[in-house]
């Protein structure tokens, strides 16, 4: 109880705080997923029934928490786009989405190691006097071992280092990634057919049967609605270049009638070349021309853009899906920073080239190691020229060393509570300056980060 009168606390002063309504949605699913579990939590608490150990319903109860944890990261998978203004974007979701995966894969253990101590073997006997009595109970540890081994090797391989490590092609990642509805199925039909607490209270059956029906209607719909109902429309690569080594720049034209509505700083997913040639990948949009054609800057950094680098040429179709992310400089007031860092630099070529809107008085701060690894620098210039509120700063590591809060404080002048910071970068970078701009007194929902590592 105490955990959600601290939610309904910060909700209320969430309400009331004096920023942009879309800055506060944002903070909704986090939230609503953390009471979704306290709820749970309490009605397990309250309604299981006499005789129950502490340590089995605790270790019980974890089981449960990381299937109804494992249901919200398929309900994230879905790439809803109504759902992306209540966790602030698509890349946002997906973070989400792989934090609940690992919390679902943590509560395992007490799970295991809870159910073990508490004394319960498992056996038929235990079940005497339930529905469940001597029915189907080896089917279920079978179902728990395979849902459990089969979540664990999921989630191991889509963490960063593991996969360099197994360089896992990223059709076969997929393949196995595709498989989580089928494990969590798994793992829910286990809890029903053992889960003592759960078989005790129809009220509790009927929570657990909600939140199974939640998480398979998910994982249908991402696997047989999601392709077809996406937004999305056809494209003709009309124009490539190469700016730079490892940079290839794109321009779509629509082929026919229907073009996406794309604003520069949002991203879409492309794929080349028809259904089967190269797979989709998500891109910032670096610009979008009256006619609806749509510029989107390549940086070859992976397997897949590396073949996109060398292999695509002018005349290939191609489908755009979207549009997603809630990068937009309209959530800023008055005084914006941007910070981009390499070929972060697309969604505020986006915002420069094809404004949207009135831009704001804002200084950007173009990160790369060398002038000659900055291929947009001379676009920059020319574009903040011809916008008087917005001042161009260059900023070479290699010779300057990396941008901190306090050379932006140098260069732009006091950072004050009221400054917004839109950054958009390697991890690392955006990470740092994060953390160094908070410490400067930059209010955490004024510092807003295109998280692209998904990508």
């Amino acid at each position: 109880m105490p955990v959600l009168i601290a939610i309904a606390i910060y909700a209320i002063r969430l309400v009331r705080a004096p920023m942009d309504v879309r800055l506060k949605k944002r903070h909704a699913g986090p939230l609503t997923v953390t009471a979704g579990a306290v709820v749970l939590y309490l009605a397990w608490d309250w309604l299981r029934q006499d005789g129950i150990s502490t340590v089995y319903f605790v270790g019980e109860f974890a089981g449960v928490a990381a299937a109804y944890l494992m249901t919200c990261t398929l309900v994230l998978a879905t790439r809803l786009t109504w759902l992306e203004q209540w966790f602030g974007g698509l890349d946002r979701m997906y973070f989400w989405h792989k934090q609940y995966a690992l919390g679902s894969m943590l509560l395992l253990s007490p799970h295991l190691l809870l159910h073990f101590f508490s004394g319960f073997d498992g056996s038929a006997d235990h079940y005497a006097g339930t529905p469940r009595a001597g029915q189907l109970v080896g089917m279920g540890h079978v179902l728990g071992a395979a849902s459990a081994i089969g979540l664990l090797v999921l989630v191991l391989i889509s963490l960063g280092q593991v996969g360099r490590i197994l360089r896992l092609p990223y059709e076969r990642w997929l393949f196995l990634h595709r498989l989580t509805g089928l494990l969590l199925l798994s793992a829910l039909v286990h809890g029903w057919f053992l889960d003592l607490v759960i078989n005790g209270s129809a009220i509790l059956l009927a929570l657990y049967v909600t939140m199974a029906t939640v998480g398979l209607a998910a994982y249908a719909y991402d696997e047989l609605v999601l392709r077809r109902r996406e937004p999305q429309a056809d494209y003709t690569i009309h124009r490539v270049s190469r700016p730079a080594t490892d940079i290839v720049e794109l321009t779509l034209a629509p082929t026919g009638s229907h073009a996406l509505p794309l604003i520069g700083g949002q991203f879409v997913y492309l794929r080349v070349g028809g259904r089967r040639a190269w797979r989709e990948h998500p891109f910032s949009v670096a610009g979008v021309q009256p006619d609806g054609s749509v510029r989107l800057t390549v940086r070859a950094l992976g397997r897949g853009t590396q073949k996109l680098y060398t292999d695509v040429r002018e005349g290939l179709p191609a489908t755009l899906n979207g549009p997603y992310g809630m990068f937009d400089h309209t959530l800023g007031g008055p005084r914006q920073i941007w910070i981009a860092g390499g070929i972060g630099i697309a969604p505020f070529l986006g915002w420069l080239t094809h404004p949207s809107g009135t831009l704001p008085h804002a200084d950007l701060f173009y990160c790369a190691p060398t002038a000659d690894t900055a291929p947009f620098l001379a676009e920059l210039t020319e574009a903040t020229e011809c916008l008087p509120g917005l001042r161009l700063h260059p900023t070479f590591s290699r010779s300057q060393g990396h941008l901190t809060a306090e050379r932006i404080r140098t260069t732009a002048g006091p950072l004050t509570p009221d400054t917004h910071v839109f950054l958009c970068g390697p991890a690392s970078m955006v990470e740092d300056l994060s953390r160094d701009l908070h410490r400067q007194g930059i209010p955490r929902d004024h510092v807003h980060a295109e998280h692209f590592a998904f990508r």
